[in-house]
């Protein structure tokens, strides 16, 4: 304890020493020193240091570092020393005042003011370490993106914010028109740059956009203690979102076959580049690009159809689709119409039909209006030969205007075949030929064989013979074509056809086409010329005479008759008057002038012998496959309609039924006249015929 007091009073007695000295001869002391401050980039900045009865060295260090003891300082442009020398009290006041100008970033720092020690005062005297901090704004802010910002409808969408080379880090804040400050899903990332001490900040909002946000503000702002007012940007959203789309058509009533549709589409879209595409059932229409969609007759293929409207930018796709409801007229489907029976045993007939609505099916007999059955399907049990025949199944639809449709079905007898052909047919020589071999059959051949010169003909080896087939309602036509004809293929060939009832043969001859002769070619051009000029004679006759009867009649008083009453008693006035009346009755037909002298051709049509239906009657035969009890109603010889007949008074005896033109309603029927059935009168229509129905006389 002795030992450490003994070692501490030489100090103590130094120091009290000290004191003494610097109160008897006023040593250097520091008045004032700098305190901490902030400036802006660009700014001032005053340090204060003053000194009173300084005897050392006055120096500024920045950082721990000695700036030098000049005033100048020249090692720093825009760092010096300033402040005056002044007296007070007998005490010399000196300042050392650092000041900064054109302040930078790296003037940031730790500062001090410091007076070295003398022999006479051997203290060092230092200020208080002071803080110079430099504030720097952002250079800018940045939206990225540029100044329309594209969001999709719905999809959250992050929208970034920049403000670089803030000190210190700027606060960043978000904005949206008409809504206020954006607090939620904001975040911010802070990256400081050691040397320079500034930091760049992002700032990340998440919107989801709505379709109000569409053309709205979105303003980034950024604030730090550098600026008066917060730097700020903005951009406009531009919401985009798929096609809105609507699907409508023209048809304000239920839809209808054969009516006119068009689809349409329409709505908007962002962008409004838009695609269209047009689908059926899900697959892809051909060649439909536009808005629209247009069907020129709607069948009734298309009932219970989906038709889509696709719509597609560079955001998404969008569908429309509208299922069709189509009210059509009933149609009958997969209808067996030729049924071959054997007698005593028992069929069912079956008639499916489609149709919106729905058709009712109903069956009878072709001769009687009695219902059958009211179900698709007619059971017959034990069939006699009474019931072979046509039998009519009706499709009736219970509303929508539609006609009720019929389709007749034929219920034919099995038997051995028949061969139906002509037995002599023609054909010219060193051109190819055809023997053809018509034959009822029912049920179908199971063989047709061709012999000629007692050999069945090998088609496969001959090389010139091939044939084709073609099926009937109740046989087939078997034709046995020949290429090129010489004179030897001309003859006699057998056609022998099998099916499970028997079999049929009949030998055919082919010939050669007769030529008509030119005499008569010659003889039929003089006749015809004859016979117009008569014609052309008659008519001039007619009409001097018609011209002279009209001048007599023109003569009215009593003179006048007394004339006619003589002319009419002579013999030659007489002929005259009897030639003209029988010409008038004659020529009526090839030369009418007025109407009331062709009353006589008028009376023609009301001849109740005559069909007055507007359509041809169909004839019955009453013999093939039993059918003895049909009532006429077979096809076979055609009648034409009377109204395009010619009068028959007037005809001269020419066969009225060679003219006229076919009364059905859908075309030339070629199948009425290929095959020729002409020596055939009991003949059934072939298989593919309409199912329209041929009105009769009965």
């Amino acid at each position: 304890m002795n030992a450490m007091a003994r070692c501490i009073s030489p100090l103590v007695h130094s120091l009290v020493l000290v004191i003494l000295c610097q109160q008897v001869f006023g040593g250097q002391d520091l008045v004032e020193g700098p305190e901490s401050v902030k400036s802006t980039i660009g700014g001032r900045i005053l340090l204060k240091c003053i000194v009173k009865n300084r005897s050392g060295i006055v120096q500024w260090t920045q950082n721990g570092f000695g700036m030098g003891n000049d005033r100048d300082l020249p090692p720093y442009p825009r760092y010096r020393m300033v402040g005056e020398r002044t007296e007070v009290n007998n005490d010399v006041i000196e300042e050392f005042s650092l000041e900064i100008t054109d302040v930078q970033l790296e003037d940031d720092g730790k500062y001090n003011c410091q007076v070295t020690p003398t022999d006479d005062d051997p203290r060092v005297l230092l200020s208080d370490e002071v803080t110079v901090t430099v504030i720097a704004p952002p250079n800018q802010v940045l939206i990225d993106g540029g100044d329309i910002k594209s969001l999709v409808l719905g999809v959250p969408t992050n929208i970034t914010c920049r403000a670089d080379g803030g000190k210190p880090a700027p606060e960043m804040l978000w904005y949206k028109e008409g809504t206020g400050r954006i607090t939620n899903n904001t975040y911010t990332i802070a990256t400081t740059n050691e040397s320079t001490k500034v930091t760049d900040v992002i700032s990340i909002v998440t919107l989801k956009a709505t379709n109000a946000d569409h053309e709205k503000r979105i303003e980034c702002r950024a604030k730090n203690e550098a600026l008066r007012e917060p730097l700020s940007t903005y951009v406009t959203l531009n919401v985009q979102y798929k096609p809105r789309i609507n699907m409508s058509h023209n048809i304000s009533r239920p839809m209808r076959e054969n009516d006119y549709v068009r689809f349409s589409c329409d709505g908007d879209a962002n962008p409004r580049e838009v695609h269209w595409r047009w689908l059926r059932n899900g697959h892809t229409i051909g060649g439909q690009t536009r808005s629209y969609l247009d069907i020129a007759q709607i069948s009734s293929d298309y009932h219970q159809n989906t038709i889509t409207c696709e719509a597609t930018n560079i955001i998404g796709s969008t569908v429309a689709e509208i299922t069709l409801d189509i009210l059509y007229e009933p149609k009958f489907i997969g209808v067996n119409q030729y049924i071959p029976v054997d007698l005593n045993k028992s069929v069912t007939l079956t008639c499916n039909a489609t149709g919106n609505p729905q058709p009712q099916i109903r069956w009878r007999r072709s001769d009687s209006q009695a219902p059958l059955s009211e179900t698709t399907t007619l059971t017959l049990s034990r069939i006699g030969k009474e019931d072979l025949g046509m039998y009519i199944c009706e499709a009736s639809a219970l509303y929508g205007a539609f006609t009720t449709k019929k389709l007749d079905v034929y219920l034919l007898l099995k038997g051995p075949p028949e061969i139906k052909s002509k037995l002599k047919q023609f054909a010219e020589p060193d051109l190819d030929g055809k023997v053809s071999c018509l034959v009822r059959s029912v049920p179908y051949p199971d063989q047709i064989l061709w012999i000629r010169n007692k050999k069945i003909i090998d088609y496969a080896q001959s090389g010139r013979y091939s044939i084709t087939q073609t099926q009937m309602a109740d046989g087939v036509e078997n034709i046995l074509h020949i290429s090129h004809l010489t004179p030897s293929d001309f003859g006699e060939y057998i056609c022998t056809v099998f099916n499970g009832y028997g079999n049929d043969t009949k030998t055919i001859v082919l010939a050669e086409t007769e030529s008509l002769h030119l005499s008569y070619i010659i003889g039929a051009v003089c006749g015809g010329v004859a016979v117009l000029l008569f014609i052309a004679g008659a008519c001039i006759l007619y009409h001097r005479f018609k011209s002279s009867d009209n001048e007599s009649y023109a003569e009215t008083d009593s003179h006048t008759e007394f004339k006619k009453r003589e002319k009419s008693d002579s013999p030659s006035d007489f002929t005259k008057s009897t030639l003209m009346d029988e010409w008038r009755q004659n020529l009526n037909y090839h030369c009418p002038t007025e109407f009331d002298e062709i009353n006589n051709i008028n009376n023609v049509y009301n001849d109740p012998r005559l069909n007055t239906s507007g359509y041809g009657t169909l004839k019955s035969d009453n013999i093939i496959n039993g059918y003895e009890n049909h009532n006429g109603h077979l096809f076979s010889d055609y009648t034409h309609r009377s109204d395009e007949s010619f009068p028959v008074e007037n005809m001269n005896g020419y066969n009225t039924t060679n003219y006229g033109t076919s009364t059905f309603r859908s075309g030339s029927r070629t199948d009425f006249m290929k095959p020729d059935y002409s020596g055939d009168p009991y003949r059934l229509p072939p298989a593919n015929l309409s199912t329209t129905q041929l009105a009769t006389n009965v």
